[in-house]
Protein backbone atom coordinates (compact mmCIF):
# COMPACT_ATOMS: atom_id res chain seq x y z
CA UNK A 1 0.00 0.00 0.00
CA UNK A 2 2.88 1.99 0.79
CA UNK A 3 4.23 1.55 -2.29
CA UNK A 4 0.91 2.26 -4.20
CA UNK A 5 0.60 5.63 -2.30
CA UNK A 6 4.45 6.80 -3.25
CA UNK A 7 3.74 5.50 -6.89
CA UNK A 8 0.42 8.14 -7.00
CA UNK A 9 1.96 10.95 -4.94
CA UNK A 10 4.77 11.21 -7.50
CA UNK A 11 2.32 10.72 -10.43
CA UNK A 12 0.39 13.73 -9.13
CA UNK A 13 3.47 15.69 -8.39
CA UNK A 14 4.48 14.99 -11.69
CA UNK A 15 1.11 15.94 -13.20
CA UNK A 16 1.06 19.06 -11.32
CA UNK A 17 4.65 20.23 -12.32
CA UNK A 18 3.69 19.71 -16.14
CA UNK A 19 0.62 21.95 -16.12
CA UNK A 20 2.71 24.48 -14.42
CA UNK A 21 4.87 24.25 -17.52
CA UNK A 22 1.90 24.07 -20.10
CA UNK A 23 -0.31 26.27 -18.87
CA UNK A 24 1.11 29.45 -20.27
CA UNK A 25 2.83 28.12 -23.26
CA UNK A 26 1.43 28.06 -26.82
CA UNK A 27 1.61 24.91 -28.17
CA UNK A 28 1.87 26.00 -32.14
CA UNK A 29 4.74 28.49 -30.93
CA UNK A 30 6.34 25.19 -29.32
CA UNK A 31 6.67 23.11 -32.34
CA UNK A 32 8.03 26.04 -33.95
CA UNK A 33 10.81 26.27 -31.80
CA UNK A 34 11.24 22.62 -31.54
CA UNK A 35 11.14 22.37 -35.71
CA UNK A 36 13.62 25.46 -35.93
CA UNK A 37 15.99 23.95 -33.91
CA UNK A 38 19.42 22.81 -34.82
CA UNK A 39 20.23 19.02 -33.42
CA UNK A 40 23.65 19.17 -34.67
CA UNK A 41 24.30 20.17 -31.02
CA UNK A 42 23.11 17.45 -29.82
CA UNK A 43 26.35 15.22 -30.81
CA UNK A 44 28.68 17.43 -28.81
CA UNK A 45 26.13 17.51 -26.36
CA UNK A 46 25.64 13.65 -25.97
CA UNK A 47 29.79 13.36 -25.68
CA UNK A 48 29.84 16.31 -22.81
CA UNK A 49 27.01 13.56 -21.02
CA UNK A 50 28.76 10.61 -21.52
CA UNK A 51 32.29 11.80 -20.34
CA UNK A 52 30.50 12.99 -17.33
CA UNK A 53 28.73 9.48 -16.53
CA UNK A 54 32.49 8.15 -16.70
CA UNK A 55 33.59 10.32 -14.75
CA UNK A 56 31.31 9.18 -12.33
CA UNK A 57 31.90 5.70 -12.89
CA UNK A 58 35.75 6.65 -11.47
CA UNK A 59 34.48 8.77 -8.88
CA UNK A 60 32.55 5.37 -7.59
CA UNK A 61 36.04 3.34 -7.85
CA UNK A 62 37.37 5.71 -5.53
CA UNK A 63 34.42 4.96 -3.06
CA UNK A 64 34.46 1.31 -3.72
CA UNK A 65 38.13 1.19 -3.64
CA UNK A 66 38.32 0.37 0.10
CA UNK A 67 35.74 -2.33 -0.30
CA UNK A 68 36.94 -3.81 -3.43
CA UNK A 69 39.06 -2.26 -6.60
CA UNK A 70 36.98 -2.72 -9.60
CA UNK A 71 37.75 -1.06 -12.80
CA UNK A 72 36.31 1.72 -14.05
CA UNK A 73 35.02 0.18 -16.90
CA UNK A 74 33.14 -2.13 -14.98
CA UNK A 75 31.91 0.35 -12.92
CA UNK A 76 30.68 2.52 -15.94
CA UNK A 77 28.14 -0.52 -17.26
CA UNK A 78 26.58 -0.89 -13.99
CA UNK A 79 25.90 3.03 -13.57
CA UNK A 80 24.38 3.46 -16.84
CA UNK A 81 22.37 0.03 -15.91
CA UNK A 82 21.61 2.49 -12.63
CA UNK A 83 20.65 5.34 -15.36
CA UNK A 84 18.40 3.57 -17.12
CA UNK A 85 16.34 1.87 -14.56
CA UNK A 86 15.89 5.26 -12.64
CA UNK A 87 14.48 6.43 -16.22
CA UNK A 88 12.17 3.45 -16.25
CA UNK A 89 11.57 2.19 -13.14
CA UNK A 90 9.73 4.41 -9.98
CA UNK A 91 11.18 5.11 -6.25
CA UNK A 92 15.11 5.93 -7.91
CA UNK A 93 14.87 2.24 -7.99
CA UNK A 94 18.35 2.63 -10.31
CA UNK A 95 20.26 3.04 -6.88
CA UNK A 96 19.54 -0.89 -5.43
CA UNK A 97 19.37 -1.63 -8.59
CA UNK A 98 23.10 -0.75 -8.84
CA UNK A 99 24.05 -2.26 -5.48
CA UNK A 100 22.01 -5.53 -7.02
CA UNK A 101 24.21 -5.73 -10.27
CA UNK A 102 27.59 -5.16 -8.26
CA UNK A 103 26.62 -7.59 -6.19
CA UNK A 104 26.11 -10.67 -8.84
CA UNK A 105 28.66 -9.94 -10.63
CA UNK A 106 31.41 -8.36 -8.53
CA UNK A 107 30.22 -10.35 -5.29
CA UNK A 108 30.51 -6.86 -3.56
CA UNK A 109 28.93 -6.33 -0.20
CA UNK A 110 25.63 -4.92 -0.87
CA UNK A 111 24.90 -2.91 2.22
CA UNK A 112 28.27 -1.38 1.85
CA UNK A 113 27.49 -0.66 -1.59
CA UNK A 114 24.31 1.48 -0.99
CA UNK A 115 26.32 3.11 1.77
CA UNK A 116 28.80 4.55 -1.30
CA UNK A 117 25.89 5.37 -3.06
CA UNK A 118 24.64 7.58 -0.37
CA UNK A 119 27.78 9.31 0.16
CA UNK A 120 27.52 9.78 -3.63
CA UNK A 121 24.15 11.89 -3.09
CA UNK A 122 26.07 13.81 -0.67
CA UNK A 123 29.15 14.77 -3.00
CA UNK A 124 26.06 15.41 -5.39
CA UNK A 125 24.19 18.00 -2.90
CA UNK A 126 27.26 19.42 -1.63
CA UNK A 127 27.85 19.66 -5.63
CA UNK A 128 24.66 21.22 -6.72
CA UNK A 129 24.49 23.54 -3.63
CA UNK A 130 28.51 24.37 -4.64
CA UNK A 131 26.99 25.58 -7.82
CA UNK A 132 23.82 27.60 -6.56
CA UNK A 133 25.96 29.48 -4.56
CA UNK A 134 28.96 29.88 -7.53
CA UNK A 135 26.19 31.43 -8.98
CA UNK A 136 24.69 33.70 -6.57
CA UNK A 137 28.07 35.45 -7.03
CA UNK A 138 27.91 35.30 -10.49
CA UNK A 139 24.12 36.40 -11.20
CA UNK A 140 21.94 38.95 -9.90
CA UNK A 141 19.42 37.48 -8.15
CA UNK A 142 17.94 40.61 -6.43
CA UNK A 143 17.29 39.05 -3.04
CA UNK A 144 20.67 39.28 -0.48
CA UNK A 145 18.30 37.45 1.65
CA UNK A 146 17.98 34.62 -0.55
CA UNK A 147 21.23 34.37 -1.09
CA UNK A 148 22.06 34.58 2.52
CA UNK A 149 19.99 31.30 2.95
CA UNK A 150 21.51 29.57 -0.09
CA UNK A 151 25.03 30.04 1.60
CA UNK A 152 23.69 28.57 4.64
CA UNK A 153 22.59 25.75 3.03
CA UNK A 154 25.51 24.86 1.57
CA UNK A 155 27.40 25.34 5.18
CA UNK A 156 25.31 22.40 6.30
CA UNK A 157 25.89 20.33 3.65
CA UNK A 158 29.54 21.25 3.89
CA UNK A 159 28.92 20.10 7.72
CA UNK A 160 27.32 17.13 6.99
CA UNK A 161 30.43 15.66 4.97
CA UNK A 162 32.70 16.64 7.58
CA UNK A 163 30.71 14.50 10.35
CA UNK A 164 30.62 11.76 7.68
CA UNK A 165 34.68 11.93 7.41
CA UNK A 166 34.93 12.21 10.78
CA UNK A 167 33.21 9.00 11.61
CA UNK A 168 34.51 7.30 8.68
CA UNK A 169 38.19 8.20 10.38
CA UNK A 170 37.11 6.64 13.59
CA UNK A 171 35.47 3.24 13.27
CA UNK A 172 36.10 1.52 16.44
CA UNK A 173 35.27 4.39 18.37
CA UNK A 174 32.01 4.41 16.54
CA UNK A 175 31.10 1.24 17.15
CA UNK A 176 31.98 1.24 20.69
CA UNK A 177 29.74 4.35 21.06
CA UNK A 178 26.89 2.37 19.10
CA UNK A 179 27.20 -0.54 21.17
CA UNK A 180 26.57 1.83 24.37
CA UNK A 181 22.98 1.83 22.76
CA UNK A 182 22.87 -1.48 21.42
CA UNK A 183 23.36 -3.06 24.18
CA UNK A 184 19.60 -2.67 25.78
CA UNK A 185 18.42 -4.40 22.11
CA UNK A 186 17.31 -7.89 22.47
CA UNK A 187 19.87 -10.25 21.23
CA UNK A 188 18.91 -10.99 17.43
CA UNK A 189 18.01 -7.22 16.52
CA UNK A 190 21.57 -6.50 18.74
CA UNK A 191 23.60 -8.34 16.62
CA UNK A 192 21.77 -7.14 13.17
CA UNK A 193 22.48 -3.96 14.25
CA UNK A 194 26.23 -4.65 14.73
CA UNK A 195 26.47 -5.68 11.81
CA UNK A 196 24.85 -3.09 9.67
CA UNK A 197 26.57 -0.37 11.41
CA UNK A 198 29.95 -2.34 10.60
CA UNK A 199 28.49 -2.17 6.68
CA UNK A 200 27.84 1.49 7.13
CA UNK A 201 31.23 2.18 8.51
CA UNK A 202 33.04 0.04 5.57
CA UNK A 203 31.01 1.51 2.74
CA UNK A 204 32.67 5.04 4.21
CA UNK A 205 36.04 3.73 4.05
CA UNK A 206 37.08 6.38 1.09
CA UNK A 207 36.29 9.17 4.05
CA UNK A 208 39.48 8.17 5.41
CA UNK A 209 41.54 9.14 3.06
CA UNK A 210 42.03 13.00 3.03
CA UNK A 211 43.36 12.68 -0.63
CA UNK A 212 40.27 10.24 -1.69
CA UNK A 213 37.74 12.78 -0.27
CA UNK A 214 38.72 15.45 -2.50
CA UNK A 215 39.36 13.53 -5.33
CA UNK A 216 35.54 12.70 -5.17
CA UNK A 217 35.01 16.40 -4.41
CA UNK A 218 36.46 16.87 -7.61
CA UNK A 219 35.82 13.89 -9.96
CA UNK A 220 32.02 15.19 -8.71
CA UNK A 221 32.74 19.09 -9.65
CA UNK A 222 34.04 17.16 -13.17
CA UNK A 223 31.11 15.11 -13.59
CA UNK A 224 28.53 18.28 -13.27
CA UNK A 225 30.22 20.35 -15.30
CA UNK A 226 30.03 18.28 -18.15
CA UNK A 227 26.46 18.15 -17.56
CA UNK A 228 25.92 21.49 -17.25
CA UNK A 229 28.34 21.99 -20.65
CA UNK A 230 25.23 19.53 -22.04
CA UNK A 231 22.38 21.50 -21.16
CA UNK A 232 24.96 25.13 -22.79
CA UNK A 233 25.48 22.93 -26.14
CA UNK A 234 22.04 22.07 -26.41
CA UNK A 235 20.95 25.68 -25.41
CA UNK A 236 23.16 27.34 -28.89
CA UNK A 237 21.12 25.12 -30.96
CA UNK A 238 17.59 26.80 -29.96
CA UNK A 239 19.72 30.64 -30.11
CA UNK A 240 19.45 30.85 -26.42
CA UNK A 241 22.00 33.00 -25.27
CA UNK A 242 22.38 33.06 -21.68
CA UNK A 243 25.88 32.96 -19.12
CA UNK A 244 27.05 29.54 -18.31
CA UNK A 245 26.11 30.66 -14.44
CA UNK A 246 22.81 30.68 -15.36
CA UNK A 247 23.06 27.04 -16.95
CA UNK A 248 24.82 25.94 -13.67
CA UNK A 249 21.92 27.31 -11.58
CA UNK A 250 19.46 25.50 -14.00
CA UNK A 251 20.72 22.29 -13.31
CA UNK A 252 21.36 22.33 -9.81
CA UNK A 253 17.54 23.72 -8.92
CA UNK A 254 16.67 20.34 -11.58
CA UNK A 255 18.89 18.31 -9.71
CA UNK A 256 17.87 18.94 -6.20
CA UNK A 257 13.88 19.20 -6.89
CA UNK A 258 14.26 15.77 -8.58
CA UNK A 259 14.74 14.41 -4.94
CA UNK A 260 11.01 14.92 -4.63
CA UNK A 261 8.48 12.02 -5.40
CA UNK A 262 7.36 11.63 -9.09
CA UNK A 263 7.31 9.34 -12.45
CA UNK A 264 9.76 8.07 -13.81
CA UNK A 265 12.24 9.39 -15.50
CA UNK A 266 11.65 12.78 -13.68
CA UNK A 267 8.88 13.78 -15.46
CA UNK A 268 7.48 17.53 -14.25
CA UNK A 269 9.97 17.60 -11.55
CA UNK A 270 13.22 18.06 -14.15
CA UNK A 271 11.41 20.13 -16.61
CA UNK A 272 9.69 22.68 -14.38
CA UNK A 273 12.63 24.17 -12.66
CA UNK A 274 14.31 24.33 -15.91
CA UNK A 275 11.22 26.43 -17.46
CA UNK A 276 11.56 28.28 -14.37
CA UNK A 277 15.21 29.56 -14.48
CA UNK A 278 15.29 30.27 -17.89
CA UNK A 279 12.41 32.29 -18.10
CA UNK A 280 13.72 34.07 -14.71
CA UNK A 281 16.40 34.82 -16.81
CA UNK A 282 14.25 36.76 -20.05
CA UNK A 283 13.52 33.42 -22.31
CA UNK A 284 10.40 33.42 -23.97
CA UNK A 285 8.34 30.66 -22.05
CA UNK A 286 7.90 28.82 -25.30
CA UNK A 287 11.25 28.48 -26.25
CA UNK A 288 12.07 27.41 -22.78
CA UNK A 289 9.49 24.75 -23.20
CA UNK A 290 10.88 23.41 -26.26
CA UNK A 291 14.54 23.56 -25.12
CA UNK A 292 13.52 21.51 -21.72
CA UNK A 293 11.73 18.49 -23.86
CA UNK A 294 14.31 17.95 -25.97
CA UNK A 295 17.26 18.20 -23.16
CA UNK A 296 14.63 15.81 -20.86
CA UNK A 297 14.91 13.79 -23.98
CA UNK A 298 18.69 13.59 -24.48
CA UNK A 299 19.35 12.93 -20.99
CA UNK A 300 16.49 9.99 -21.45
CA UNK A 301 17.15 8.25 -24.56
CA UNK A 302 20.64 7.44 -25.22
CA UNK A 303 21.26 6.18 -21.90
CA UNK A 304 18.67 3.84 -21.58
CA UNK A 305 19.18 2.30 -24.87
CA UNK A 306 22.88 1.74 -23.95
CA UNK A 307 21.21 0.69 -20.37
CA UNK A 308 19.37 -1.72 -22.03
CA UNK A 309 22.05 -3.27 -23.93
CA UNK A 310 24.74 -3.55 -20.89
CA UNK A 311 21.87 -5.15 -18.91
CA UNK A 312 21.55 -7.55 -21.86
CA UNK A 313 25.17 -8.38 -22.05
CA UNK A 314 24.84 -9.74 -18.02
CA UNK A 315 21.40 -11.73 -18.39
CA UNK A 316 19.45 -8.62 -16.49
CA UNK A 317 16.14 -7.99 -17.37
CA UNK A 318 13.89 -5.48 -16.62
CA UNK A 319 11.69 -7.80 -14.32
CA UNK A 320 14.24 -8.62 -12.62
CA UNK A 321 15.64 -4.80 -11.52
CA UNK A 322 12.06 -4.29 -10.57
CA UNK A 323 12.56 -6.94 -8.22
CA UNK A 324 15.36 -5.51 -7.03
CA UNK A 325 13.91 -4.02 -3.78
CA UNK A 326 12.53 -6.96 -2.83
CA UNK A 327 16.20 -9.72 -3.75
CA UNK A 328 18.64 -6.42 -1.71
CA UNK A 329 17.14 -6.21 1.36
CA UNK A 330 17.93 -9.54 2.29
CA UNK A 331 21.22 -9.78 0.49
CA UNK A 332 22.04 -6.69 2.75
CA UNK A 333 21.61 -8.78 5.89
CA UNK A 334 23.30 -11.30 4.30
CA UNK A 335 26.68 -9.24 3.19
CA UNK A 336 26.44 -7.88 6.87
CA UNK A 337 26.64 -11.64 8.12
CA UNK A 338 29.54 -11.79 6.72
CA UNK A 339 31.04 -9.04 7.56
CA UNK A 340 31.28 -10.07 10.91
Amino acid sequence: MLKQKRFWLGALISLALLVFIFYQTDPLQVWDALKQAQYIFLLPALAFYFAGVAIRAARWHFLLRSIKPIPTRELFRTVVIGYMANDLLPARMGELVRAYVLGQTEKVSRAATLVTIVVERVFDGLTMLTFIVAASFLLHFGDETLNLRIRLVAALFIAAIIALTILAGMPRRVEKFAGLFLRYLPETPRARAERLTRSFLSGLGALRSPVDSLAVFALSLLAWLCETSMYAVIALGFNIALAFPVFLLAAAFANLVTIAPSTPGYVGVFDAPIVYTLVAFGINQNLATSYTLVLHAALFGPVTVLGFFYAGKIGLSLTQMARAENETAPARTRDAEKMV
